[in-house]
């Protein structure tokens, strides 16, 4: 056998080697995503996202209406200061723009008939303005006594009463239950194997299943127990989800 004849064997040899290396490669790979698909995996349900709410000033409490276990809407007033203060200041700077008011009147008729100068009758448009700017600051004074929930959702814990003195320390914790959010622990290995926004179907005691979507794929695997998460956002309109509940998640495909 020749020199070159060698060579060419070892040249078709070593294409053979790599040929197979990428065969084998592609199918533990596919192997591998076939074993997450197939696989259900122990999770968590937990609600989308938990609040605890402060006053935006001191004071003491005049009413807190929501008890545990309470269900809130976005924009509903769930505590209210005292506020008679605030109420008496309102009251005031609105007798003064009312006044202001009636002044600017009386004198747009006299500056008519040349009875006062522009200057007098610029003073009291000021004055007026002023009225105005002092009644929004006191309204804005008033406003701030009340607390309004940004989140609809169930309140958890009820951390102050009434009568009791408030600062920035959180009076009421609400949980957001619809969406709700379930965090999935996998292996290293299956990162990448997952896309944000893939359908996943959600288990908990029985066999009914519920449609979620990956929501987030967390960016960092942990070192130490060499897996990363990714938490599944499940529509809860019907409060069918408890937080808190052990589920198992699927990620087969649909049929």
């Amino acid at each position: 056998m020749t020199q070159s004849r060698i060579s060419k064997n070892v040249l078709l040899a070593l294409i053979s080697l790599v040929v197979t290396t990428s065969v084998l490669s592609r199918q533990s790979f596919a192997l591998e995503t076939d074993l997450l698909n197939e696989a259900q995996l122990s999770c968590l349900l937990e609600p989308s996202m938990t609040l605890e709410l402060s006053s935006s000033v001191q004071g003491v409490i005049k009413s807190i209406k929501p008890q545990r276990g309470d269900q809130v809407k976005k924009g509903q007033v769930v505590m209210t200061l005292d506020s008679s203060v605030e109420q008496a200041a309102l009251d005031t700077v609105t007798a003064r723009l009312e006044f202001a008011s009636r002044k600017v009147k009386r004198n747009s008729d006299l500056i008519r008939k040349k009875l006062i100068s522009e200057n007098e009758h610029d003073e009291v448009l000021t004055e007026q303005r002023l009225a105005v700017f002092q009644m929004k600051e006191a309204k804005v004074r008033l406003a701030q006594r009340q607390t309004k929930t940004p989140i609809s959702g169930v309140v958890v814990e009820r951390l102050k009463e009434t009568g009791e003195f408030v600062d920035e320390t959180p009076f009421l914790k609400i949980v957001s239950l619809n969406p709700m959010h379930a965090e999935v622990v996998l292996p290293a290995e299956y990162y990448g194997s997952l896309q944000r926004g893939a359908d996943v179907t959600l288990y908990t005691n029985s066999d009914e299943g519920f449609a979620g979507k990956i929501k987030i794929i967390d960016p960092i695997i942990d070192a130490a127990s060499n897996t990363f998460a990714v938490t599944v956002e499940l529509d809860n309109t019907k409060q069918r989800l408890a937080a808190g509940l052990r589920c198992r998640v699927s990620f087969t495909e649909k049929q």
